[in-house]
């Protein structure tokens, strides 16, 4: 039987929710500045191309063969003027790449590089007006740069080529001309991929399109959803196919089309009907999902890993886990898009955590697992923050220490924060958003949804848990008196950015084979709460879930009504090296090993006479042996050498 008991101890402040999310905005505009200097200095790596104009839809007809590295293109950009009407805008694009015409109106119009990722485009004595909407078609040609992840590349599987592209987070201009930002989603996109037979070309969206002349193929793909840049691609190789299909909340039924490369078609038609269900339940869970009208695929790639382009996620092999990370990412990532590399935890830690989820609720692992191995990772070092300050750098914007699973970790401290029911609604009613939508967000967006479910000011909260770096270390001291328990706490802070971490602890509190979650909102330092309890207790376990982020030192304090249930109690010999003798016990008492941690880590019980019990599986350390029956409870030192 579980009972839940709360000890909340709650700080309200007077500033109002909408106050603290314009708060917490400011905040975040002001660390931008801080690093703006150094992101400045390596500015061509950082696309800020194409900001007078908003761009409608891209139709691009690519020429791709996979026996080589080049590619060829025509390119229609259909854009409108943002502010004023446009006579000359920019694009990005690498100035490896050849252009070879460029008309607008079906005039010629020139075209020329800045710089080695910046296209400039001059109408001439044409200008579009801020009312009008009209197209820029380039033609184009080269090899392609492959930066960062690969943007563009050729290998080979079983001897065969394959071509790929993954454009996040710069990689777009790389191999065709766009306008690369987290600020302006294409409404939609039609991709045409031209190849030679028998290789097969895959894209986002529906296939809508098929022919074959003189050896060659032609795949039409329409995307009719908006779409930001970095989230199209194609991928072409002599895939093998097959469809399963999943039936949606609202009854439809959804393709979901899979292309492998064929020496792996029995490996991936054995993995992946797990989507079916990972996708039935996302759609549930936070919204319908968001392309419903099209589909949902795989396609796979070279990359060891995933990329989740829209529709259509890239795929190394057909892992459960890659599988509902890259899902997740359908709603985290692409329906609501983050609105700067900053905010890239609320793709990443979102898909994260989100995958951890259906690993538990499928039974595969526990939240403790989980949590233990983020948090060893998040610990391997004490800096370092879920705020990405380095959008320059690929390696800190996709750091897994940081915006992987610390971004995770943050996620399961504000659901632990705020409660189950908050959570899901905040996490609804983000995504369902029409201001972020199909659009972009950033952190200072999701916080405000946060509050408004929970009713709680959670400026403290992101400043500790996003913004600061490192993690809270505990000081721990448990005394248990029967059915009583105190606990006492104390923190310093594993880096200087954050001086206390005000956090929600739980606990768990067990005996006579029952056991009761209680929670301590830890806002000071040298902070007890005592918890009476309807059994005999003979344990408490610090956050029995691992779904705080820290580091523990607990102890256990014996207190006197604990030395006097069992007088002929022996231990010999302590400390022991691998084995201890216990007498003086009547049969049937229950003995707990217990660590520095508060977790149990072996149990057995008395037979009546002197014992003999094998430790050697402890490490070395002090622990607590603990001695139970309805004689009452009995506490000593252990040391393990």
């Amino acid at each position: 039987m579980r009972n839940i008991l709360c000890l909340l101890i709650l700080t309200f402040h007077s500033i109002s929710f909408a106050q603290s999310g314009e708060a917490l905005l400011k905040i975040i505009r002001k660390e931008a500045v801080r690093n703006q200097n150094r992101i400045s200095s390596v500015q061509s790596a950082v696309p800020a191309n194409g900001l007078n104009i908003d761009v409608i839809q891209y139709r691009c007809h690519w020429f791709v063969n996979p026996a080589n590295d080049s590619i060829r293109g025509k390119v229609a950009i259909v854009f409108r003027p943002v502010d004023n009407a446009v006579n000359q805008f920019t694009l990005d694009l690498s100035d490896n790449l050849i252009v070879e015409k460029a008309k607008f109106r079906g005039i010629d119009v020139a075209v020329s590089f800045l710089n080695s990722n910046t296209l400039n485009v001059n109408l001439g004595n044409q200008t579009l007006q801020i009312d009008q909407t009209d197209s820029l078609v380039l033609v184009y040609y080269g090899k392609p740069s492959s930066s960062f992840f690969g943007s563009y590349t050729r290998i080979l599987h079983n001897g065969v080529p394959l071509v790929s592209t993954l454009s996040e987070p710069y990689g777009s201009k790389d191999w065709w001309p766009c306008k690369h930002a987290l600020s302006d989603k294409a409404d939609s996109a039609e991709i045409t991929i031209s190849t030679p037979a028998p290789y097969v070309a895959v894209s986002n969206g529906l296939l809508f399109g098929f022919s074959e002349t003189a050896g060659i193929r032609t795949y039409h793909w329409k995307h009719k959803y908006p779409v930001a840049t970095y989230l199209l691609a194609f991928a072409v190789t002599n895939y093998s196919f097959f469809r399963l299909k999943a039936v949606l909340s609202s009854g439809d039924s959804l393709p979901i089309d899979n292309y492998c490369y064929p020496e792996n078609l029995a490996e991936w038609q054995a993995g992946m009907p797990l989507i079916v269900d990972l996708i039935q339940d996302f759609d549930t869970l936070f919204a319908p999902y968001p392309f419903a009208k099209e589909k949902y695929g795989h396609a796979q790639f070279a990359f060891e890993g995933g990329m989740e382009h829209q529709t259509i996620s890239f795929m190394y092999n057909a892992d459960y886990n890659l599988q509902a990370h890259e899902l997740a990412h359908q709603w985290f990532g692409n329906l609501v898009t983050c609105g700067s590399w900053q905010d890239i935890w609320l793709n990443e830690g979102f898909a994260t955590y989100f995958g951890a989820y259906e690993n538990v609720k499928s039974g595969r692992t526990t939240w403790r697992q989980e949590g233990q191995r983020w948090i060893n990772f998040i610990n391997e070092r004490d800096d370092g923050s879920v705020f990405c300050s380095d959008t320059v750098d690929p390696s800190r914007i996709f750091s897994g220490r940081l915006s992987y699973a610390k971004g995770a970790m943050l996620l399961g401290m504000l659901r632990n924060q705020i409660g189950d029911r908050a959570f899901f609604t905040a996490i609804k009613k983000y995504v369902k958003s029409p201001a972020h939508a199909y659009r972009f967000a950033k952190t200072a967006d999701l916080v405000e949804f946060f509050e408004q479910a929970s009713g709680q000011d959670l400026t403290e909260f992101f400043m500790d848990w996003f913004f600061g770096e490192g993690y809270p270390i505990f000081d721990l001291e448990y005394r248990i008196n029967g059915s009583e328990v105190s606990v006492s706490l104390n923190q310093t802070s594993a880096h200087p950015s954050v001086s206390f971490f005000e956090v929600k602890i739980p606990f768990k509190i067990s005996g006579n084979g029952r056991d009761t979650m209680v929670y301590v909102y830890q806002t000071q330092n040298a902070q007890n709460a005592t918890f009476q309890m309807p059994f005999l207790i003979d344990s408490i376990t610090f956050d029995p879930n691992r779904i705080i982020l820290a580091k523990v030192n607990a102890n256990l304090v014996t207190s006197k009504s604990h030395l006097i249930s069992f007088p002929e109690l022996s231990l010999f010999p302590n400390p022991t090296s691998s084995q201890i003798e216990i007498g003086g016990l009547p049969k049937n008492v229950s003995i707990k090993i217990i660590n520095a941690k508060g977790l149990t880590c072996k149990r057995f019980y008395s037979t009546g006479s002197n014992l003999v019990e094998d430790l050697s599986m402890l490490s070395s350390g002090v622990y607590c042996i603990v001695f139970q029956s309805a004689l009452g409870i009995e506490v000593r030192r252990l040391v393990r050498l």
